[in-house]
């Protein structure tokens, strides 16, 4: 009997032991989504130029405010059942189900970010309605666009430092590098047409050779995931991190570049009084959607870099996490009650 619960605690060890290097990668990961969620919160939540929201999945809805509403509807409520879904994992075993926990962060931070860049179009939609109200004059840079392209870049190519050499899969090594080769599109296009109308030709000069820089670190760093794929050692998975990290910062240095003047961004919407609040109403909803699910980021990242400190003993923190993530989920659903009134204030009238 001693010797069976020697063997069983002995397994925990190893099996706990072996999950530190997850915990470590599992604290990564949350330090990327909270960064990842605050951007697009400071970029359309938290700023004072008004305009729409242009992206690949929101360009389906035009100027429909009615489907902004039902899809914010559909993002909150995936997101209640997702804070539910990880208190649970964290009160089974956070040591032992790092990687469900790591997965159902991920999947929290894509529906905050759909739901941040929803509800900033139908503010905008909403605002412009009101009387007195005048849409945005958009110009041939759509700042959005290029600093959203440049975090994601940034976050994608984060998530190399949270994989190890012997989990990494061929296929997230492929959808990095689709998500990145994306982004980079996204960079030139919007960035080839602001050279064309840049009113300098010094302007127009430092744009191609901007476009240049970005097209070399893409293709030097899809090459480097490529010679991965054929050789996995951690000499070319540590190469695969550094051509990131420079990609990253030519993309982050072009963004800055393009949306740095105002003549190329174009002008936001000017709203009347009416507008201005109910802009307000909308965007203070959903930052109080954004602000628990950080919070919640944070939560499980101080858990996770305790476990992998390797002092983990149980002695109650997960308790208390499971909590503290109860309690942004309460947050979450007052918000999204607030927001649904907000939205349905003013008259879709496309």
């Amino acid at each position: 009997m001693e010797k069976n619960c020697h063997e069983q605690s002995l397994a925990a060890n190893i099996e706990y032991s072996m999950g530190l290097p997850e915990a470590r990668a599992l604290a990564l990961t949350c330090e990327l989504c909270q960064h990842r969620m605050q951007t697009v919160a400071d970029l359309l939540l938290l700023t004072s130029d008004t305009r729409p929201v242009r992206t690949a999945s929101l360009s389906v809805f035009g100027e429909s405010v009615a489907r902004c509403r039902e899809t914010v509807a559909s993002r909150t409520r995936g997101l209640t059942v997702l804070l539910r879904d990880l208190a649970a994992l964290i009160h089974r075993d956070t040591a032992t189900g790092i990687q469900e926990i790591r997965v159902c962060i991920e999947e929290i931070c894509d529906l905050v970010v759909s739901l941040t860049e929803c509800c900033a179009h139908a503010g905008y939609l909403l605002a412009v309605l009101q009387d007195g109200s005048c849409p945005e004059i958009p110009g041939p840079v759509d700042r959005y666009q290029l600093c959203r392209a440049a975090a994601e870049t940034e976050h994608k190519t984060g998530l190399l430092k949270t994989y190890r050499l012997r989990t990494v899969t061929a296929l997230q090594l492929t959808d990095i590098c689709i998500s990145v080769t994306e982004g980079a599109n996204v960079l030139t296009d919007v960035c080839l047409k602001a050279a064309d109308e840049a009113p300098e030709d010094n302007l127009q000069e430092q744009f191609r050779l901007c476009l240049k820089s970005v097209a070399a670190a893409v293709n030097t760093f899809c090459g480097s995931i490529k010679f991965l794929k054929d050789r996995p050692t951690e000499t070319n998975y540590r190469a695969c991190q550094v051509f990131g990290e420079a990609l990253t910062t030519a993309c982050n240095a072009l963004a800055v570049f393009a949306t740095q003047d105002s003549s190329l961004t174009g002008t936001g919407a000017k709203l009347s009084q009416t507008g201005r609040d109910t802009l307000h109403a909308v965007l203070s909803a959903c930052m109080g959607v954004v602000s628990p699910c950080v919070l919640v980021c944070a939560v499980v990242h101080d858990l996770a870099t305790v476990i992998s400190s390797g002092s983990y003993k149980g002695d109650g923190k997960e308790e208390k996490a499971v909590m503290r993530v109860q309690q942004c989920q309460a947050a979450v659903v007052r918000s999204a009650s607030k927001l649904g009134q907000a939205l349905g204030n003013g008259t879709d009238q496309r």
